[in-house]
């Protein structure tokens, strides 16, 4: 079969060319692979699938099925970077004897390896993806946690990413139980919409496949992070506030706090915590001190993360 493909150039006037198909250059190879593949016809498609790739269909029926609508699944029936893949290509082993023998032992099983060993049975195809850069020696890999312990790859419970639960704080709630109650507390950035999905996940700030910054931040440090949301705090302000500059979980608790603005405590405890004397007194004195009505020291210094008003020394303008 012969697939021709005529492209006009992009400088043809649209009311005297005929209909093309725009394709972006880097995405031309795959395109060509998937179509090659989705114009062969159905029962040829179905008899590769089968006989070529998965001969383990004929033991294994449940698992075929579930798998072949994934991403893997795809990737294996139309192809993908040019490899020819089968169920070997992960099940390493005397593939010929296990289907003569159906003695697991024969094959490799990623999911019940060690987490080094099922790594580098990924990292085989997946090595050259930027976000697992830094995944040898990162936090996750040296406390031997691998890529089955957040991934399905048989029978994933959520689309995209195969992971092992429904989303992906759940995933991750599996060994960070302690990170479970920011979900329910007063304020949080695991914003959930009506369907109980979280707009902010997990991965929004963190790379859990390894990075160069500490607690697995997607950036080079905290605050570029939570710049990348708060553009307004990013400054540079005439009158700068130390602990604003230093790092944002000072004062804030990033995952969840009962406290208004995720603060760590309320103000102004949380002020006071750095902020014992100075040019008045912050700490409780006589019940009726002025410094004591409402106990909120924003109501004075309401810039408090920075100011470039020529009188805001002291963070109130």
């Amino acid at each position: 079969m012969t697939l021709t493909l005529s492209l006009q150039p992009w400088g043809v006037d649209p009311r005297n060319a005929p209909p093309r198909l725009k394709i972006r250059p880097n995405g031309f190879p795959l395109f060509l692979m998937a179509m090659a593949g989705m114009l062969l016809p159905a029962e040829t498609r179905e008899s590769q699938w089968k006989g070529d790739r998965l001969a383990c269909a004929v033991c294994h029926k449940d698992v075929v099925k579930s798998f072949r609508p994934t991403a893997h699944g795809k990737a294996m029936e139309f192809g993908a970077d040019g490899r020819d893949l089968t169920c070997a290509s992960c099940h390493a082993g005397d593939v010929a004897k296990h289907m003569e023998t159906s003695d697991p032992k024969l094959i490799r099983n990623p999911g019940r390896e060690e987490a080094g060993d099922a790594a580098e049975s990924c990292l085989g195809c997946h090595a050259n993806q930027k976000v697992l850069m830094f995944w040898r020696g990162s936090s996750h890999q040296m406390a031997a946690v691998g890529c089955p312990s957040c991934h399905s790859i048989h029978k994933p419970n959520s689309r995209g990413r195969l992971m092992v639960k429904q989303t992906e704080p759940e995933t991750c709630f599996g060994c960070h139980g302690n990170l479970r109650k920011a979900l329910m507390q007063r304020s949080t950035h695991l914003i959930r919409d009506e369907r109980g999905m979280s707009r902010v996940e997990c991965s929004t700030c963190h790379n859990p496949h390894g990075t160069q910054t500490e607690m697995l931040i997607s950036a080079n440090q905290v605050n570029e992070k939570c710049y990348s949301c708060h553009q307004e705090k990013r400054g540079p302000f005439l009158y700068e506030h130390a602990p604003v500059r230093e790092n944002c979980v000072l004062c804030h608790a990033a995952h969840g706090s009962n406290n208004t603005g995720l603060l760590k405590m309320r103000i102004p405890q949380l002020c006071q915590s750095c902020h014992i004397q100075g040019r008045h007194q912050s700490v409780a004195g006589r019940p009726n001190a002025i410094w004591n009505i409402n106990r909120g020291c924003v109501q004075c210094h309401a810039q408090i993360h920075g100011s470039n008003h020529p009188s805001g020394i002291i963070l109130m303008r």
